[in-house]
């Protein structure tokens, strides 16, 4: 995950949904993205269909995944993202 470019989208972007920004970048690095057990799609935040995820004020629970086309597993990292403000959030290692 190049967190590097979920800042600079972000930056770019400055009327969308927050989680949608941050997914629609995860998908353009090729994984499929999963928050607190539920899959999620960048679309779907920008058409309203995850409010519920957006109105959570704790931690957020992040999986993604990623399939291998040789090995055809899917590889997982997971992380929490608490949001700060608006456009700000801290990234927590999960236990």
């Amino acid at each position: 995950m190049n967190v590097q470019k979920i800042f600079q989208a972000l930056n770019e972007d400055e009327k969308n949904s927050a989680l949608g920004i941050i997914c629609r970048e995860l998908e353009k690095q090729g994984y499929t993205v999963s928050i607190n057990g539920e899959k999620v799609t960048s679309e779907g935040f920008f058409n309203g269909e995850h409010e519920e995820i957006e109105k959570k004020s704790g931690p957020l629970n992040v999986v993604l995944m990623k399939a291998s086309a040789v090995q055809k597993i899917k590889f997982e990292q997971e992380f929490g993202i608490e949001f700060t403000d608006f456009r700000k959030f801290i990234i927590k290692q999960m236990s």
